[in-house]
Order: structure tokens, then sequence, then C-alpha cells
């Protein structure tokens, strides 16, 4: 008896549960939402998060914070959404590495990304320039080889921090060229910005949110990109391709919950973030960061995500980087 009625209560308690879930989705958002930025103010995941925090904010009635939490190439952040409660009130804004390159870089890496989030829209893409400070007499990607093989491990060159799009890259140069550069990761294109600037290191990956205002004031100087093709809006810079085939990024930024959100509060969430995202203002002003604003179905985003993660994990074993 003590069985079937222990049963009888579990059914109960699931038709209960059945009936509240729908209306605490219907009136989310109740309160502000926090969304985490696994990088410091100052590069593309912050700017985008930025763009949209507004827009948001006026479509769900709530106010959207942005809490900046840098660390291991985005993983930290990323650590404290996939633990947090799915509710709907912490969201994780995050590029791609985090999610998709960082586990097969990092040791103890706290999370795995297929379970531990639900996906909501991609939201930008996440364009990568090669900088260099302009004191260094580079000026061409055959040039910088150059240099580098007449200096060998003399160079250092920066990143966001191991397991980024900004190390890989780095990292298929030397594999590809040869050179010898000392590897310095950072929690951020921001701080990786300010070395380059004071000389500290010489050379650098570089969202263009991130590197734009210091070749605005001639501190560092663009050399390439690090694209499939040449950027629009500057025609003339090569891309690290045309030199060293196969030195590609391939970057975009998202948003994302903790896995176990109610399906309804995450297709909320896509229907503002796709209307955010089609709005002309945020488009120009993502494309004065040098941004494309995109969207998808959360269904379209796990599966770019799952695709991502298996094709890392074949070309990253390939580079010989180590986890650190």
């Amino acid at each position: 008896m003590r069985g079937r009625a222990c049963a009888s209560l579990r059914v109960a308690l699931l038709a209960v549960f059945a009936l509240i879930a729908p209306a605490d989705a219907q009136d989310y958002p109740a309160r502000p939402i926090t969304m985490i930025v696994g990088f410091p103010p100052g590069g593309s995941t912050d700017a985008t998060a930025r763009i949209l925090q507004d827009p948001l904010s006026q479509a769900l009635g709530q106010n959207i914070i942005i809490d900046n939490r840098g660390g291991a190439g985005g993983t930290s952040g990323a650590a404290a959404v996939a633990g947090a409660r799915p509710d709907g009130y912490t969201l994780l804004f995050s590029v791609n590495a985090a999610l998709t390159m960082n586990m097969y870089l990092q040791k103890s890496f706290p999370f795995d990304t297929l379970k531990a989030f639900a996906p909501i829209s991609i939201a930008s893409d996440v364009v990568l320039v090669l900088v260099v400070n302009s004191a260094l007499p580079v000026k061409t990607v055959p040039e910088l080889i150059d240099y580098a093989k007449r200096n060998p491990g003399k160079l250092a060159y920066g990143s966001s921090g191991v397991g980024s799009g900004h190390h890989i890259c780095g990292e298929l140069m030397k594999q590809k060229t040869g050179i010898d550069m000392v590897h310095v990761p950072y929690r951020g294109g921001a701080p990786t910005m300010q070395d380059l600037v004071a000389g500290n290191i010489q050379v650098a990956f570089g969202t263009l949110p991130s590197v734009l205002p210091h070749v605005a004031n001639g501190s560092i100087r663009m050399i390439a990109a690090a694209e499939a093709k040449r950027l629009a809006d500057y025609p003339d810079l090569p891309t690290i391709d045309e030199t060293i085939p196969g030195v590609i990024n391939i970057g975009w930024n998202g948003l994302l919950a903790p896995a176990g959100t109610p399906t309804p509060i995450i297709d909320k969430l896509n229907a503002v973030m796709v209307d955010a995202l089609k709005k002309p203002d945020v488009i120009a002003k993502m494309k004065v960061q040098g941004l494309t604003a995109m969207s998808d179905t959360p269904a379209q985003f796990a599966e770019l995500i799952s695709d991502e993660i298996a094709y890392w994990g074949k070309v990253i074993p390939a580079i010989g980087i180590k986890p650190e």
C-alpha cells in the first residue's frame, strides 16, 4: 500500500509541476537577468553583449546585467553558468572557443558543453586579425616570418587565453612555418592589447573591437586577417591564409542558458534575440565593431556547437598543442 501511495504522490507532483512550469515561463522574466561574459570589457564578446543589452532589456521588460568574468579563455565564465540554476535568470554570452576548443586545451576542463548548456542563438561572427607593435620592423606576414626566423624565441605573441582562437591561430602559424614564438595568454583581448601597446609583447591576435582604437592612434599595426577571405571593410588587408594556407579562424559569439532551462523560456529568449539582431541600429553598431549580426534557432545553434566540437577534436591534436 505504501509503495502505491508513494507512486500516486509522485504522479500527482509531476502533474502539478507540469502545470506550474508553463506558468513560470509565461511570467518570465519577473526580475533582472544576469548575462555572464567570459572576458573583460573591451573585446568583441563584451562589445556584442553590450550592443544587445538594451534591446533585450526592452523586449523582456527587465534589466540585463552584464557580469564580466574573465579567465581561462572564457572557461571561467562559462563554468559559472554551467553550474547556475536553470531558470533563465543566469545566461552565458560566449565566444565559441570557450565551448568548443578549450576542452582539448585545458586540463581538468570543468564541464561537458553538450550536457551543460541549452543553446539559445548565435549572435555575431568574430573577426580575428594579426597585429604587431608599431616599433616591430614588419608590415607583412612574410616579413614577420623572416624576422621570427632570424630572431628565434625572441618574439612573444599574445592571445585571449589558452584555447582561444587567438592561441590556435598562433600555434598553427608556428607549426606551418617552423618559427619560434613564445605564447603569452591573457584574460581577454583588452589586456592583450595593453601589453602589446606597451611593448611587453610584440605580436598578437585580436578582434577588431579590441585592436581598432590602437590602430587608429598608430601604436599597433594590422598586418593580416585570420579569415578565409579578405574583410569587406579592409580590402587591402591580406589574409594570413594567402601566405600560410590553413591559418583561418572560426569565431562567433552566442547566447546560452544552463541545461534544463524550460523550453518555453529558451524559445522566448530566442525570439527576442532574433528580433534584436534584425534591428537596423543593432546591425549598424555591430558593423562599426567589425562584426556581422546573425541568428539561428536553438536546434541549429546546438548542431553548430556539436559539429565544431567534433572538428576541433581532430584539428587540435594534429597541431600538437598539449593541455595546460
